[in-house]
């Protein structure tokens, strides 16, 4: 009688042997019993599938990568990187972590290369978010100042020290600027993904009234958020502060970026 557990063993190592050589067919050889042109079907589907994701996930990216480097990395990519989750759409998070955390740097890459791949990522984030703003309860037409504020859950405050949203042919930049680019990337009630370049103010008020939500599971008004700005920066000018902050606010509502006041 077979013994059912070589049996397996023999199955799950033949698994192994197929799938490590899909992942590195130049290292890891083929299963004996399958003939080369049968595996060249896989080779191919598994790839390329992989990298397409990766290319539309990435444009900007896989523009300014000349061929041969973009199948470098989504080789590698392929061969060292393990997946925990198995659908298709966390491909570009996992790339985007490989980049990041795993692959090892080299001397041409470009020195915005990591976050330029964050901001494709985070546009795609913002469209892909189940999230929906208009299940959120709020008021629009509230006090800003006065009352609790509500920020939308599919609003990022992000820093970059190179302007990211501009790179593309026309513009390479070779070294970071001197300042750091401040964006807000949101999706609206259109469900239309949209950014705004703004400040190390602005960017600051909408971090604080995120963090109050995470850390305290509370909500501020503008006054309150406005004065922990100002104790912040030590504004040497208040009332200038103040109005200027009541204009951010306006301003972030009418980008869906706040939503409104608390019922």
């Amino acid at each position: 009688m077979p013994d059912k557990n070589a049996t397996l063993a023999r199955f799950q190592q033949l698994q192994y042997d197929f799938a490590g050589h899909l992942r590195d067919p130049e290292h890891k050889a083929r299963p004996a019993d399958i003939e080369d042109r049968r595996m060249k079907v896989y080779r191919d589907l598994f790839y390329n599938n992989v990298e397409n994701f990766c290319a539309n996930s990435f444009p900007i990216l896989r523009e300014l990568t000349d061929d041969q480097k973009w199948h470098q990395m989504v080789r590698q990519f392929f061969v060292e990187h393990r997946a925990h989750s198995p659908y298709f759409k966390d491909i570009s998070k996992a790339f985007l972590s490989y980049l990041g955390e795993e692959r090892e740097p080299q001397a041409d890459d470009y020195p915005f290369m990591l976050e330029l791949a964050h901001w494709e990522w985070m546009e795609l984030n913002a469209l892909s978010d189940t999230g929906d703003i208009l299940k959120f309860p709020h008021d629009r037409n509230g006090d800003l100042y006065h009352e609790k504020v509500v920020v939308s859950p599919l609003a990022w405050p992000l820093v970059y020290e190179y302007p990211v949203h501009r790179i593309g042919d026309a513009y390479i930049p070779e070294q970071a600027p001197e300042q750091p680019t401040f964006l807000i990337i949101s999706r609206n009630r259109e469900h239309q993904v949209d950014f705004m370049e703004t400040n190390a103010i602005t960017y600051r008020l909408l971090e604080i009234f995120q963090e109050a939500e995470r850390a305290k599971a509370m909500q501020l008004t503008g006054q309150e958020a406005i004065k922990q700005l100002q104790q912040e920066l030590q504004f040497p000018n208040p009332e200038q502060l103040i109005e200027g902050g009541k204009q951010v606010l306006t301003d972030l509502l009418e980008r869906d970026v706040i939503l409104g006041v608390n019922l």
